[in-house]
């Protein structure tokens, strides 16, 4: 049996302990980036210009990795390992337009005309040596074997052509039109470009003479949009059968299909419809927003199962559809005027979430697959067994079989459990409120956001720090609770060293992920032009900043705002796997204006 593997030898541990790597290993990693820009403007004709817009992002980072005979690391290489990895990534992107304006009576009218175009390549090379002939020697070159290496290179292009036109009729009528068609190298030959218009109308209320007069409404303004948007966010190849280069019995140079193909890729396109009111009241010390939006998803770009008579499991399709419906509202007031002054700003948002059509396909991904996109559900339900706590008399971890509907029967036999939706990681509303406060060039400013109604997926991390002992990760506090013969009435089961007893995944580690963070306080003082002024200055500004101060939740992990999945899906959403908590910063400095 396997040194250090369950049951194994209890006297050799999992994991080594990591101050062995101090003075014994490194992991370098140097990046070397520019980003540049440049453009030229030419006025034509009165009132029409043309622009040319060129930028270049380049990067190159290298990492070098070194673990010396020392560290445990290298059981398997016990002379040293060593690794170098360069990567090099070349963006760049163009824009060329035309705008023209012009005014006649009481119209205004702007037109735009233009295209766009961007490239991305990105290139990785990676070797690997093991077997140096002391701790002294640290370059790849000086290994006795060259055990790994590979290089990649993948890219994508982007060419747009767009229109837009805003017409003004005596500066309370407005109407937008819009058109762009985009291509992408992500689709099939005959399906990469789609085309994409809007329209939107407004009317200025409060410039009506029948509103006039009317004290306590200074603004008033209704609209309207409709829009269609595509998506090509699935990666490059998606739409081509590839293969890849390998050996056949070991030595001989051979190749096998490495994923199947879809010639109609295409995109994936939302419509959305919004109509919104903005308004000012009582000479706008209370100004705000309220917008209702309806967004209809089809074609959605998802991973879809396919017959394994196919030599594949998935493959990348345009299938079904997906509706949110949603408001937002902002609400700016200003609460005090005067020498003292005190101004809030509220926003709140709320969108519901669901699949009305995926053509009779259930699709999961994530950890364990406990992510689920089916139909009538929002994308990404968690989908696996109920927990139902322990058992009083021996501490067994308890999970409901639901083999029919209202049947809350449990049993310790994990796989008579069927699985069910648990949860859901979109949340039911966001918002956020910020208060600032001035005194003679003193200000304050004071930042809260939240999250509610959303759960998170601890199991990633959980099925190691909650597990009871089964592996010797640091354990959360809530193991302190575990059964025992005297503390028989809890929900968390006995501690069985190298066993699970609970830690499969299910709804256990499926927690509540609301949370209200104080995301921001800033406090500054400005001083008086009557003391830059001598010191021949325009500014002076002293301040300083906290950035995530405190947290509100009840989420046991470290830090709510989390998404990471060891498993690459697009559907796994609110996966949390040992994330690094968001730090805490305390900043300070001085701004000067010349």
């Amino acid at each position: 049996m396997p040194v250090g593997t369950p049951p194994g030898d209890i006297s050799q541990p999992l994991y080594y302990n990591p101050l062995i790597n101090i003075g014994n290993a490194y992991y370098n990693t140097n990046t070397n980036r520019n980003l540049s820009s440049v453009y030229a403007q030419i006025s034509i004709l009165d009132g029409l210009s043309f622009r040319s817009e060129f930028a270049l992002d380049l990067l190159n980072q290298q990492e070098e990795l070194y673990y010396n005979s020392k560290t445990q690391r290298n059981f398997s290489a016990p002379r040293g390992l060593g690794q170098n990895r360069l990567v090099r990534v070349e963006n760049y992107n163009t824009n060329n337009y035309f705008t023209y304006t012009t005014a006649f009576g009481k119209s205004v009218l702007d037109l735009t005309a233009g295209m766009s175009f961007q490239q991305s390549q990105t290139n990785t090379n990676f070797t690997e040596g093991q077997d140096f002939p002391s701790d002294a020697y640290r370059q790849i070159a000086s290994s006795a074997r060259k055990t790994d290496g590979n290089s990649t290179q993948t890219d994508f292009r982007f060419l747009s052509y767009f229109a837009r036109a805003n017409y003004k009729f005596a500066g309370k009528y407005l109407v937008g039109l819009s058109a762009r068609t985009d291509g992408s190298t992500r689709f099939g030959l005959e399906n990469r470009y789609g085309f994409f218009p809007a329209a939107s109308a407004g009317w200025i209320v409060s410039e009506e003479g029948f509103l006039k007069g009317l004290k306590p409404i200074s603004f008033l303004k209704l609209r309207a949009s409709y829009g269609r948007t595509g998506n090509a966010e699935i990666g490059n190849f998606p739409q081509l059968g590839l293969y890849t280069g390998d050996a056949n019995n070991g030595t001989e140079p051979g190749q096998r299909p490495s994923q199947l193909g879809n010639p109609d890729l295409s995109w994936e396109t939302t419509d959305q419809f919004d109509v919104g009111l903005d308004f000012g009241l009582f000479k706008d010390r209370l100004t705000g927003e309220i917008d209702f939006y309806n967004k209809q998803t089809s074609g959605l770009l998802l991973n879809v199962n396919v017959p394994g008579t196919s030599g594949f499991a998935t493959q990348v399709r345009n299938v079904g559809k997906l509706t949110n419906t949603g408001v937002e509202v902002v609400l700016n007031t200003d609460v005090v005027r005067g020498a003292f002054r005190w101004k809030t700003s509220l926003n709140f948002a709320a969108n519901a979430n669901k699949i009305t059509d995926l053509q009779g396909q259930i699709i999961e991904g994530g950890l364990d697959a406990m992510s689920r996109a089916v139909e009538g559900q929002p994308l990404g339900a968690y989908f696996t067994a109920e927990y139902a706590g322990v058992d009083p008399a021996n501490g067994n971890a308890l999970w409901y079989k639901n083999a029919t509907e209202g049947n809350r029967e449990t049993t310790s036999t994990y796989n008579q459990a069927q699985r069910v939706v648990v949860g859901s990681p979109l949340p039911d509303w966001i918002g956020g409120v910020t208060n600032t406060f001035s005194y003679k060039g003193l200000d304050l400013s004071i930042f809260f956001n939240g999250v509610f109604g959303n759960e998170l997926n601890f199991y990633g991390a959980g099925r190691y720090s909650s597990a009871n002992a089964r592996f010797e990760d640091n354990q959360t506090v809530n193991q302190l609770a575990a059964w025992t013969p005297e503390n028989t009435n809890t929900n968390v089961p006995e501690a069985r060293l190298y066993r699970n007893n609970g830690a499969q995944p299910s709804s256990r580690f499926i927690e509540d992920g609301s949370f209200v963070r104080l995301r921001n306080v800033t406090l500054s003082y400005n001083f008086p032009k009557s003391l830059t002024s001598k010191a021949k200055i325009q500014s002076l500004r002293l301040f300083v900043s906290g950035q995530n101060l405190a947290t509100w939740t009840n989420y046991s992990g470290w830090d709510p705002e989390v998404n990471a999945d060891d498993v690459v899906s697009n559907i796994a959403i609110g996966y949390d796997f040992y994330t690094a908590p968001q730090p805490r910063t305390i900043t300070g400095g001085i701004n000067i204006g010349f």
